[in-house]
C-alpha cells in the first residue's frame, strides 16, 4: 500500500505506541485521525504533525463509549472522505488474577481490549472502499501467546484479540474482500502502559527489565509500517516481536 494521502485512524494515540504509530504514518503521507481519552495530548500531537507538514485530526473519545467511538469514525470520514487503515492500539493492562481479582479491573480490560477493538473494527470495515479494501492492524501482546504470572485476565483478553484477528481473516477471505488484517504482539515496550501494568510502581517496573534493553515505541511503529506496506499478495497475519534478551 502506498500510504500517500491514505486515511488512518489510530486508537490510544495519546502516548506510547499509538503516538509513535501516528507520527510514522504521518511521515509516510497518511492523513491521521487520533483518538484517546486525553484530548489535550492528542491535540498537541495533531499540532506537532501539522507543524511538520502532515495532516491530522484529533477526536477525543473513550473507547468504552460506543456512541463516542462511532463519532470518531464519522468525524474522520467527514474530514478525509475515506478510510484505509485502522490501528487498534488502545489497551489496558493490569495484574488482576482470577483469585481475588477486582471485577472493575476485569471489566475495564474486557471493554477496551476486546469489545472496543471489535466495535472499532466493525466501523472501519463499513467504511473501507469495497474495491480496494483497507487494513486493520491490532496491537496485541506477547500475553496473547503465553500467560504471564498474575496477568491471567489480561492474557485472556489478548488471546481473544488473537482469535478475533483469525476470525476476521477468514471472514474477509470468504467474502472476497481485498482488505487485510494483521496482529502485532510486542513483548516489553518502554511506555506508560508498562508502568501501569506494574500498578504504578516505577521502581518495580524498571527493575523487572533492568538487565536488558526493552523495545521502543518506534520499533513497534516500524513494524506497523512494514505490515501495511507489504505487496498486495502478501498478508502478514501474526507478528511476534520482543526484546532480543527478554527471557519469555
Amino acid at each position: 500500500m502506498d500510504l500517500q494521502d491514505k486515511a488512518a485512524i489510530i486508537t490510544g494515540a495519546s502516548a506510547g505506541i499509538g503516538r509513535a504509530v501516528a507520527l510514522a504514518l504521518a511521515r509516510h503521507g497518511c492523513h491521521v485521525t487520533l483518538t484517546a481519552r486525553r484530548g489535550d495530548q492528542i491535540d498537541q500531537l495533531a499540532g506537532a504533525i501539522i507543524d511538520q507538514g502532515g495532516q491530522a485530526l484529533a477526536v477525543p473519545a473513550d473507547i468504552r463509549d460506543e456512541a463516542a467511538l462511532t463519532g470518531v469514525f464519522e468525524a474522520s470520514q467527514k474530514r478525509w472522505g475515506r478510510l484505509d487503515i485502522l490501528v487498534n492500539n488502545a489497551g489496558i493492562g493490569r495484574k488482576a488474577p482470577l483469585h481475588g481479582g477486582a471485577t472493575e479491573g476485569w471489566r475495564a480490560m474486557w471493554e477496551v481490549n476486546v469489545l472496543g477493538l471489535s466495535i472499532a473494527t466493525r466501523e472501519a470495515l463499513a467504511r473501507f472502499d469495497p474495491q480496494s479494501g483497507g487494513h486493520v492492524v491490532n496491537i496485541s501482546s506477547m500475553a496473547g501467546h503465553r500467560v504471564p504470572p498474575g496477568g491471567g485476565f489480561y492474557a485472556a483478553t489478548k488471546h481473544a484479540v488473537r482469535a478475533l484477528t483469525e476470525v476476521l481473516r477468514g471472514e474477509l477471505r470468504a467474502n472476497g474482500s481485498r482488505s487485510r488484517v494483521s496482529s502485532i504482539s510486542p513483548g516489553f515496550v518502554d511506555t506508560e502502559f508498562f508502568l501501569g501494568y506494574h500498578e504504578g510502581d516505577q521502581a518495580k517496573a524498571r527493575e523487572s527489565v533492568s538487565h536488558y534493553k526493552v523495545l521502543d515505541p518506534g520499533d513497534v511503529a516500524a513494524s506497523v509500517i512494514h505490515v501495511i506496506t507489504a505487496p498486495d499478495h502478501v498478508a502478514i497475519h501474526d507478528m511476534l516481536m520482543r526484546p532480543s534478551e527478554q527471557p519469555s
